[in-house]
């Protein structure tokens, strides 16, 4: 792990220094582990001096030559260390199951203490560390029944926890709590990263926490000039030309002045796996102050691993993992999708729940799932300049596994890649804006 970026949060999760036999083991990982806390670097030189600081550095703790030693053992993978880490939480439940066992039998050997009593003491005890932790995860219903008449209460007075993307009607309908997997749909250039990033913007703004966008499909930089675009109302293609007007620098700079401070966080990789995402979310979760508040991936086609005859499997797996990973981080997690070409062959191109790619594993892991439809898209794919626009985009919630589904409509500025609450003016004095660019 010395040296290792993020190496400290992949492991972070499974593993505590008394995990370790060795007290060397212990000293070090707990090293570790406190220097990246304090978001310090935890190379040889960083946990060399902190050990000399604690005056751990010595044949009791942690030998001098430890370092030495420890560079002969062979590396392991970046991969494997979440197994490795694994392996030491296993060795560490036997190590302490055995010590409880060995404590019940002192109890039962010294003849003072009933025997039911120690039997159900050190199997309680065992039970616990199985889990993970001395607490318990199930409650009675007449237990739970006080925090639903709490909620209820907080509902009636306009209180509750449901993560707001900016969009009312959308809201109203969907619902969207902590730790649900929301799955967004569409074909291409229908505006599905638009609207994600419309969303996590604005759960950055007014929700508590960091929202964290994966972006496999394309460079930091350009997700960062999207995200302008929206927020300042300034075109997107003048963005890129760097072709600004003195009113859209003024825009521009009001966007940087007020947003600069913008709890959002931009991950930009080639090939995104479940246990990269896991180690930057804890990373970044340790980093921004403790609290996730959505997280964004785009998409989920192009991760890593789905590739082969296994695909169908894995995308299982990366789906069901990654709603168990929103009840960890208690967040929402926004997922992409594509959907199936089967859409463009059909006379209505409004999409479907089968029209999903691997359908039968997402449909049954996600909480939401919602597409989108632009009308105008095919109107001027197939008519050109003749086309009659609207402006406006059909968000379909076919899923919502604890409310109703729907379909509401938003308009679409794609100019700005952003959706609106907004209906679009339309006139014969409009400047219609080019729908027919790539804005996925």
């Amino acid at each position: 792990m010395l040296g290792k970026d993020t190496a400290f949060d992949v492991v972070s999760d499974i593993i505590v220094a008394e995990d370790f036999e060795a007290v060397r083991h212990q000293v070090m990982y707990q090293a570790i582990s406190d220097l990246a806390m304090a978001n310090k670097s935890y190379d040889e030189v960083m946990v060399t001096d902190l050990l000399e600081e604690r005056n751990q550095l010595n044949d009791k703790c942690c030998p001098a030559n430890y370092f030495a030693i420890m560079s002969l053992v062979p590396n392991i993978s970046f991969s494997s260390l979440r197994s490795h880490a694994q392996l030491v939480k296993r060795r560490s439940i036997r190590r302490q199951s055995i010590a409880q066992f060995k404590f019940g039998i002192q109890k039962l050997e010294d003849g003072d203490n009933q025997t039911i009593d120690v039997n159900n003491e050190v199997m309680s005890a065992i039970a616990n560390l199985e889990v993970g932790s001395g607490t318990n995860n199930y409650a009675r219903v007449g237990t739970l029944m006080g925090g639903m008449i709490e909620r209820i209460a907080a509902a009636k007075d306009g209180l509750n926890n449901f993560t707001s993307t900016g969009f009312s009607e959308f809201d109203n309908l969907a619902m969207i709590d902590a730790g649900n997997l929301v799955v967004v749909a569409a074909r291409p250039s229908m505006g599905k990263t638009a609207l994600v990033m419309n969303c996590l913007s604005h759960i950055a703004k007014y929700k508590e926490g960091e929202a964290v966008f994966f972006s496999v499909e394309m460079p930091s930089d350009q997700v960062m000039d999207r995200l302008a675009s929206a927020e300042a109302s300034i075109n997107l293609t003048s963005i890129r030309k760097g072709q600004l007007d003195t009113d859209q620098w003024a825009r521009m700079q009001r966007f940087i002045s007020d947003e600069e401070n913008m709890r959002l966080s931009i991950v930009e990789t080639k090939e995104i796996t479940i246990a990269e995402i896991r180690a930057q979310l804890n990373r970044i979760k340790r980093e921004t102050g403790g609290k996730l508040s959505a997280v964004g991936i785009d998409y989920l086609q192009i991760m890593g691993g789905l590739h082969g005859q296994y695909k169908i499997d894995n995308i299982s797996t990366i789906t069901r993992t990654l709603k168990t990973l929103g009840h960890e981080f208690n967040c929402p997690i926004f997922l992409l999708s594509q959907l199936s070409r089967e859409v463009e062959k059909r006379p209505n191109k409004r999409p479907i729940m089968s029209d999903l790619r691997d359908s039968g594993t997402i449909e049954q892991d996600a909480d939401l799932i919602v597409m989108i439809y632009r009308n105008d898209y095919y109107e001027q794919k197939e008519k050109g300049g003749s086309a009659k626009l609207d402006g406006m985009a059909e968000v379909i919630l076919t899923k919502n596994r604890n409310g109703p589904t729907g379909t509401i409509r938003l308009a679409f500025e794609g100019q700005y890649a952003r959706f609106t609450n907004n209906m679009p003016i339309i006139s014969d004095l409009d400047v219609i804006p080019n729908y027919s660019g790539n804005y996925n």
